[in-house]
């Protein structure tokens, strides 16, 4: 996957794959960690979200950073709780539940699929 790097000045994407975030802090496989974060939440009744944050609309030189206004209404969503009566569509491939609608935020970000041009 060729993305670029996220900190100032970097423009030229570079080729990497981490199976975890932090993966060589990590002693067990991510799975474990996984596993025990569910049970977890499961245990506490927790809910947990996953938020994109980054980069849209296709690979570098196509797309663009999502608008920070759109991530700060998704968790703002997420906080007051309206997310939770939300309506939802189940994706083909992982099986993620993605919101249809989060008020303030244009609706075709939601779905990544959504963003991504037949050009890419």
């Amino acid at each position: 996957m060729d993305v670029a790097g996220t900190e100032d000045g970097i423009k030229k994407p570079t080729t990497t794959f981490s199976a975890c975030f932090g993966d060589t802090f990590i002693m067990l496989h991510p799975i474990k960690y996984a596993t025990m974060l569910a049970e977890k939440m499961e245990k506490h009744g927790a809910t947990g979200w996953l938020v994109k944050t980054g980069w849209s609309g296709g690979r570098y030189g196509y797309g663009s950073r999502i608008k920070l206004p759109y991530t700060r209404k998704i968790i703002d969503a997420i906080h007051s709780g309206s997310l939770l009566n939300a309506e939802y569509k189940k994706t083909e491939i992982f099986g993620f539940e993605i919101s249809t609608e989060v008020e303030g935020v244009t609706s075709e970000i939601l779905d990544p699929i959504n963003t991504v041009s037949s050009l890419c």
